[in-house]
């Protein structure tokens, strides 16, 4: 079954349990007060906020955290203007001093938790340990251990401006490697250099972690939350007493490489990782501080351990992912062996930690920090000139195939003419800042014959119609943005040739999946899709930008290429994903030399330089069971900064409640449409646009955008500097412009500064 069919089955499941069950889940200036605090009255519906995919309020401690003693033994190996680095006895503990404050951040816990925990061996050695190892062993068999388990020995260590540098030895596994800790630039810096990598032995290095109880908290000792950044963000509150959890949060950052992870057919679609970033609190307002995965970004994981996972301690930590196990087959009947890459990836390995204090020491904080961090190296800018209304995105169906007696048949459902028409009749509405998505139009519509997209669908009025539809567009200030996807490639189209030019897995096979229209339904012998190389696909994007140029089309939407990377293990074209990434960055830049926008859908991080609008961002977290918030992360980090879109309102199920969320996410709105009713996409792969006939929502696109425009456009280029959760379902958000947007998700009205916000509405306050 197909990466989309997957998802499409999963949200379908999905979406039927959670509305059935969703009502048993469990800057300086000071915010403002609501008053009438949250009841249990049955009418004001307290359930609803009190779960995970919204933020619950701070707790009213405000007792300030007592820094911990920098114990004899330790020396001073480094300083900068706000920071001290000190080393424990053979490297294989740290401290972090933040001289302003005085706090004190260690890579070991609290000596006394420790003894209160009565750990066994083995994770008694792994709390103590500077590093955290998994190695394969003469059977391929996976491992895991720590310095201390695994007996290591620090055989030598030098200063590097800044700190310290070791060598560890496991002279057991015949494995060698350094570890460098210094501070830069009032951060802390934690690399492994590959060239320093020795493997001579039996044992074979998979994964390794760098500091991995730093900052680790026992139960609730100290109050605070984990960040992790799955979708838009979401917290992992230090707890008392909470559930059992029997897994740790392991997100995959820029997601799973399919080439080479083995992937369930019904494995939950997780919500994407987008940035290598992640955080932790001592105290929300007091301490935190955010780590920022550097190099070896590409194969690298976030480990998130709650409390009562192995040990009491909440940890979060980077993991880096050397080599990676897979199933080698030897038959046509599945047979084969587990084996692991005999070549680990060659990359450095870096993670920096900036510590925030005070009034940022949250995850806003942490956002904004990680925004300056983006401004600085140029991978987004700030925003200036949008004083006009906000923009909306509506993404048109040109056509796509269904199976018919004889060969497929194309069905249209928006023309080029239809497009015109249904802008028009928004603009007509009032709705003049548009930005227009044409999916499907090339020959064979949607899931015709990528990457040959050429000739544009006669059905739809041909090229002559497509330009002159871009023209009109232009014309009335609306650009059109043709949809395109690098990625997927259609049997052999375009001089594809699957064998040659498509992803190979660490098997040594092609990948590929086909795409069916019904899970017990057999699917068309044309829809088996491939994974273009990326370097392949670069040189496709090029041409394209070059035919698009000679036709006057100067915006182009790119689909999966933009969240979907993959490592490539072909013999004589093999590429590890951090090269892939890298390719997809030169078609990105390619295609923004010759056209004036470029959109990607689900951008991961090292797009945003080139991206000029982006669609379909996250607005929720997968809401793990150990996750006790989501929160507008990425958000904060990207708002002011570019326009990004949530995914299409059609099919929200609580479209009220969806576009509260859009107003204080600051998203702009986004629809499908199509010129035709949707009832004649059943049989095609686009099936699960189910509601998308303008005639049945030019209503509610006009309503929604109109109360919409209300809140966001006086800050359209604004940042966000400050959320606060003034009570359970009533979040007020601060812009740096000074304007508030209080968003009232309960059903009572709630006061705000002698001001009345509806239930279920919002109100805006401050500003000019």
């Amino acid at each position: 079954m197909s990466l989309i069919k997957k998802t499409v089955a999963y949200l379908c499941v999905v979406s039927l349990l959670f509305f059935g069950a969703v009502s048993l889940v469990t800057g300086e200036e000071q915010p403002s007060e609501v008053s009438d605090r949250f009841s249990d009255d049955q009418a004001d519906r307290a359930i609803e906020y009190k779960i995970n995919s919204y933020t619950s309020p701070e707790p009213n401690n405000s007792a300030a955290i007592a820094p911990r003693e920098i114990p004899s033994g330790f020396e001073l190996a480094g300083q900068t203007d706000s920071l001290e680095l000190y080393i424990g006895e053979q490297m294989q503990s740290f401290m972090i001093k933040n001289k302003h404050t005085g706090y004190v951040w260690s890579s070991v816990p609290d000596e006394k938790w420790l003894k209160e925990e009565k750990l066994n061996e083995e994770w008694g050695s792994a709390v103590r340990s500077p590093f955290l190892l998994e190695y394969f062993d003469q059977n391929a068999m996976l491992k895991r251990g720590s310095y201390r388990s695994l007996g290591a020995t620090t055989e030598s260590m030098e200063p590097v401006p800044g700190g310290m540098k070791a060598v560890y030895a496991i002279e057991s596994l015949g494995i060698k490697f350094s570890m460098e800790v210094k501070l830069e630039n009032d951060s802390l810096v934690v690399r492994f250099a590959d060239q320093d990598i020795v493997e001579n032995g039996s044992g074979k290095l998979a994964s390794i972690q760098p500091l991995p109880f730093f900052g680790a908290v026992r139960n609730s000792e100290i109050p605070g939350y984990m960040f992790i950044p799955d979708g838009s963000g979401a917290l992992i509150r230090f707890q008392a007493t909470h559930p059992r959890y029997d897994q740790a949060y392991e997100g995959r950052v820029y997601g799973m490489d399919y080439a080479i992870e083995y992937s369930d057919l019904w494995a939950v679609n997780e919500q994407p990782i987008l940035m290598p970033v992640f955080g932790l609190t001592h105290g929300v307002k007091q301490n935190s501080f955010l780590g920022i995965i550097e190099d070896g970004k590409y194969s690298a994981r976030i480990n998130a351990y709650p409390s009562g996972v192995n040990t009491g301690f909440y940890w979060v930590s980077p993991k880096f992912m050397l080599r990676y196990p897979y199933f080698q087959r030897t038959s046509k009947n599945m047979g084969g062996f587990n084996t692991f890459q005999a070549n680990r990836n060659q990359e450095d390995r870096q993670v920096r930690y900036l510590f925030q204090s005070g009034q940022d020491a949250d995850y806003v904080g942490m956002a904004k920090a990680y925004r300056s961090y983006l401004n600085e190296r140029g991978a987004i800018s700030p925003k200036q000139g949008s004083d006009g209304n906000i923009p909306l995105n509506l993404e048109m169906l040109g056509a796509d195939k269904e199976p018919g007696i004889i060969g497929n048949r194309i069905v249209k459902m928006t023309s080029f003419d239809e497009a015109e028409k249904i802008v028009d009749d928004l603009r007509g509405r009032g709705i003049d800042n548009l930005s227009v998505v044409f999916t499907g139009w090339g020959k064979g519509g949607q899931n015709g014959s990528n990457p040959d997209k050429f000739p544009v669908g006669k059905e739809l009025g041909g090229e002559k119609g497509l330009v002159e539809l871009k023209n009109r567009l232009a014309d009335k200030g609306v650009p059109l943005f043709l949809y395109n996807d690098y990625t997927n490639a259609y049997g052999s189209n375009g001089n594809f040739r699957p064998n040659a030019d498509g992803i190979r897995t660490a098997g040594n096979e092609v990948l590929q999946e086909t795409y069916y229209l019904w899970v017990d339904q057999e699917s068309s012998s044309d829809l088996t899709v491939y994974f273009m190389n990326p370097k392949v696909a670069s040189s496709i994007a090029a041409k394209d930008a070059e035919r698009f140029g000679k036709m006057g089309m100067d915006s182009v939407a790119i689909g999966k290429t933009g969240r979907l990377l993959l490592s490539d293990h072909h013999p004589q074209k093999r590429l590890s994903r951090k090269q892939s990434a890298e390719e997809y960055a030169k078609l990105a830049g390619a295609l923004r030399e010759k056209l004036d926008n470029v959109g990607f859908y689900t951008p991961n991080e090292y797009l945003w330089p080139y991206t000029t609008q982006m669609f379909e961002m996250p607005m929720y977290s997968s809401q793990y069971m150990f996750a006790t918030d989501t929160v507008p992360f990425l958000q904060i980090v990207l708002h002011g900064s570019v326009d990004y879109f949530a995914p299409p309102a059609n099919y929200n199920a609580n479209p009220k409640e969806y576009l509260l969320r859009m107003v204080e996410y600051g998203a702009y709105p986004s629809f499908n449409v199509t010129g035709e009713p949707s009832w004649k996409l059943k049989y095609t792969l686009s099936n699960y646009m189910f509601t998308s006939y303008y005639e049945d929502w030019k209503e509610e696109i006009v309503s929604t955008y109109e109360r919409m425009n209300e809140a966001l456009r006086q800050v359209q280029d604004a940042t966000i500097e400050q959320r606060n959760m003034l009570d359970w379902g009533v979040v007020e958000v601060v812009y740096s412009n000074g304007v508030k947007i209080i968003v009232n998700y309960r059903t009572k009205d709630v006061q705000y500064e002698n001001r009345t916000v509806p239930g279920m509405d919002f109100i805006l306050a401050g500003g000019e």
